[in-house]
């Protein structure tokens, strides 16, 4: 199905094209003239002086809608006049889809983006009190009263552990990303290389320590010294223990000092690990794991092309807490294949018995280029939102009775019906990381392959990202390129 959409400005576009997309989720938006298009949008903004006013109408074949909305400027100051009239166009869309289609089109209201905690912080800065902030998010930016309250409760549980002032000018956190698995995952779209044992990683292993070397040069010239360190993937514990072994020496050598409060593993897949690796990895100075079932029944596990059961979760856990570790997450995700209340059930009630410190709940979001989105099409966990829902609220019921606090969240693209990612964590057991690196309160490198760089600008909060490749070959032959980009960016916001 189409909806033809007209803007003037054409720029127009770019804010609301997000907010009609949740209005309108199983139609492809056209910007040409459509006699076909089964719905057809048009909006206009005139900007004068000190006024500007919205237009706009929406035609389907249920109803027509019409809308129109003028605001004044007077109190608004240059700099910050591109971002009112950002939000004031966002603002009037949402409004006239809401009208012509009788139904909340996002519990987020205007907000579409990954971070809607991060406005909290910018408030909290501001001076706000809570109920000024709680006015703002329900009424400038139209949020359902539920996800205000929930944004805020996050917010007021990791604010205080996030960076500001001179530490943020100090220290970094750094991330790690080693691009294999022992298999690829039904709903991923990440294109890793799948490991097979007797694989040779040496020409990725070398460019990785040379990416290493080269970061830590460039830190230790700017002053500069690392918070936290994140070990992610791809599945980091495909590695042999003699390449953990090397990986940990090198990451000893440059980055951990007394400064170092975190050092976390991506053990994502029980079937890689063994309890001399669990052990070698305490040893070397990790002492936060992640071990990511994804669910506890084995037949969704089978469905989605995992190589471990449920016991084998269980067994890897019981291996960490006997390596010392004090310190676990679990990975959950609802919307999985033929998952439901039952399911969602089992699947808490079997991780709160193994009582991790941190569990991450995940909204499953089908991406392009998985084989899940090839296979059952994008809009598959859309036809059953309503299953989704119940499942979260199961799981936030349960964690919550049982002392876990939200304190980390963030959205992706194609998360169906306003859902979220929401990181759960007993009291004293926060992950820095996370708090810093989806806050963007914090420069994180990215060293490896796929890894994510955000060089943060404490002065004024200014954000540049940049990627490394995603396929190890590729990676190993652009490493000497990412170093000098990277040592550039670093130096730019000393």
């Amino acid at each position: 199905m189409l909806i033809q959409t007209t803007f003037q400005p054409a720029q127009l576009y770019e804010a609301v094209h997000e907010l009609i997309r949740m209005a309108y989720p199983k139609h492809d938006l056209v910007r040409v003239e459509t006699p076909s298009a089964q719905v057809k949008l048009n909006m206009q903004m005139d900007l004068q002086d000190q006024r500007v006013t919205f237009s706009g109408w929406i035609i389907s074949k249920e109803k027509e809608t019409a809308r129109k909305e003028t605001y004044f400027l007077d109190e608004i100051e240059r700099d910050e006049l591109h971002r009112h009239l950002n939000r004031l166009t966002r603002r009037f869309a949402y409004d006239l889809l809401v009208e012509h289609t009788g139904h909340s089109i996002n519990s987020y209201g205007i907000l579409t983006g990954m971070r809607p905690v991060k406005l909290v912080h910018r408030m909290l800065e501001q001076g706000m009190s809570p109920i000024q902030i709680r006015e703002q998010l329900t009424s400038d930016f139209r949020m359902s009263p539920e996800k205000a309250e929930l944004i805020m409760e996050v917010a007021s549980n990791n604010y205080p552990f996030a960076v500001r002032g001179p530490q943020a000018y100090k220290t970094v956190g750094l991330y790690i990303g080693i691009p294999f698995c022992p298999s690829r995952c039904y709903y991923c779209s990440f294109p890793g290389a799948v490991y097979r044992a007797g694989d040779s990683l040496q020409s990725f292993l070398q460019a990785l320590e040379r990416e290493m070397e080269g970061i830590s040069q460039v830190l230790n010239d700017t002053g500069r010294s690392v918070q936290s360190i994140y070990i992610g993937g791809g599945t980091p514990t495909v590695l042999s223990e003699a390449e953990l072994d090397l990986l940990f020496s090198h990451l000893n050598r440059w980055f951990i000092s007394p400064a170092t409060l975190e050092i976390t593993v991506e053990a994502g897949r029980p079937d890689t690990l063994t309890p001399s690796k669990l052990r070698l990895l305490k040893d070397a100075g990790a002492n936060r794991i992640c071990i990511n079932p994804q669910t506890m029944n084995n037949e969704t596990l089978v469905k989605i092309g995992r190589a471990h059961d449920r016991e084998g979760v269980v067994r890897s856990v019981n291996w960490a807490r006997e390596a010392g570790f004090r310190q676990i997450n679990m990975d959950l995700i609802v919307g999985l294949p033929d998952e439901g209340r039952q399911e969602y059930q089992r699947t808490a009630e079997d991780i709160l018995a193994l009582a991790p410190e941190n569990i991450t709940v995940h909204t499953l979001a089908v991406k392009r280029g998985s084989p899940m989105a090839e296979q059952e099409g994008r809009e598959s966990v859309g036809d059953r939102v309503k299953t989704v829902q119940e499942g979260l609220i199961m799981m936030e019921t349960f964690f919550r009775a049982n002392n876990y606090k939200p304190y980390y969240l963030y959205r992706q693209k194609y998360m169906q019906a306003s859902m979220e990612n929401i990181g759960y964590s007993l009291p004293g057991h926060f992950c820095l990381y996370n708090i810093n690196m989806i806050e963007e309160k914090q420069t994180i490198i990215g060293i490896g392959g796929g890894a994510a760089s955000k060089f943060v600008n404490p002065r004024d909060g200014e954000l540049k990202s940049f990627y490394n490749p995603k396929n190890p070959a590729v990676y190993a032959e652009s490493v000497d390129r990412l170093i000098a980009a990277k040592v550039d960016k670093l130096k730019a916001v000393h």
